[in-house]
């Protein structure tokens, strides 16, 4: 892959021409309509629901046709390397579908999904000094930006929700940050920002729906709102957790979606996740209404076994297993049935 290139060209006014850039290669996107071998579609996300009585229904996993709208994707940080530095092959993906599958690929029933492959940071960037000013974060960012700027070039009027997780979260807030704060016909365009797991890259004041990183671009607050940011990082309730540096903006997407939350697993690997009940055919299960979701006063989005339920698979022991203070890698685990929810109310309301 070249070096990243200047593809907008500035015309009369403040419109822009933008021309075909690396992102015009289909080899680098996951997910794209049209595309050869769309990750987003090989995995059947047929979900298999087990209820409070024990009953089970599935329902069958169809991808949109005309789809009404878009949703573009940006994966969380899968290069485990501890040396700062960036992914430079991007030939191999298997690591970026572990994410897609879990967190994009559902979504295929509402929308079209886009996914660009870029040259993200490793996990060992993050400990450099200023990290999101760092040579390696640019990289990622321009990548991402490139492949934005590809998507805008073949669809000039659709509207769209962008979708991301983790360093694909803090991705989308420098995005948001350069081209929509100050665009107000991009902004209008926005259905949503899903910047799921920013992990306190995102400041908004306490209390407050707008303010700090953004002046145009406020939390959502009601299911009907459009043009705004969902934003939360989850954890088990009630638990012991670092004080934030600064107040950290917890958008609770089961109680904006109106219904109880739906906790979700995707499972690809038989050898690995949360054992499925014998019978249960699906790569999907989920338990309505099994698990809760409310904002605690630090402001993590704190996951509890609802009240009246019982599992042995509760948040608290999930987060132990995964060996951390919160559950940031389950962040659409939990969520993702509200999300979906939710990002459809928005679109229909938009």
């Amino acid at each position: 892959m070249s070096a990243p290139l200047l593809l907008a060209a500035c015309t009369d006014g403040n419109d822009a021409v933008f021309e075909p850039g690396p992102y015009a290669d289909e080899a680098l996107w996951l997910c794209k309509p049209g595309i050869a071998q769309d990750r987003c579609l090989e995995l059947d996300q047929t979900i298999t629901y087990v209820y409070e009585d024990g009953n089970r229904a599935v329902f069958q996993h169809e991808p949109v046709v005309d789809a009404p709208f878009d949703c573009f994707y940006v994966y969380p940080t899968v290069d485990l390397r501890e040396e700062p530095g960036n992914t430079l092959d991007l030939t191999d993906d298997a690591l970026m579908l572990r994410p897609l599958y879990n967190q994009a690929a559902r979504f295929t029933e509402l929308c079209n999904v886009y996914a660009p492959k870029y040259r993200q940071m490793t996990i060992g960037s993050y400990g450099v000094e200023n990290a999101f000013e760092s040579e390696y974060f640019a990289l990622g960012y321009a990548d991402i930006e490139e492949a934005f700027d590809q998507y805008l070039l073949e669809n000039p009027s659709r509207n769209f929700v962008l979708m991301g997780h983790s360093q694909g979260s803090h991705v989308l807030l420098r995005l948001l940050e350069n081209r929509f704060e100050n665009d107000a016909a991009l902004r209008s365009r926005l259905i949503s920002a899903l910047v799921v797991g920013p992990t306190g890259a995102l400041d908004v004041p306490a209390g407050e729906l707008v303010g700090g990183t953004f002046q145009n671009l406020p939390l959502c607050n009601h299911a009907t709102d459009t043009g705004c940011i969902v934003a939360f990082d989850s954890a088990a309730a009630g638990g012991e957790r670092p004080a934030p540096s600064s107040p950290r903006p917890c958008v609770n997407p089961s109680v904006l979606a109106g219904e109880p939350g739906i906790a979700a697993n995707t499972i690809y690997n038989d050898e690995e996740g949360i054992p499925f009940p014998e019978g249960v055919e699906t790569n999907w299960i989920g338990y309505p209404g099994l698990y809760s979701m409310s904002c605690e006063a630090d402001g993590f989005l704190g996951i509890d076994t609802a009240p009246g339920r019982s599992t042995p698979f509760t948040p608290q022991l999930i987060q132990a297993f995964l060996g951390s203070s919160t559950l940031h890698l389950a962040d659409y685990t939990f969520a993702i049935g509200d999300l979906l929810r939710l990002v459809e109310v928005q679109a229909d309301n938009h």
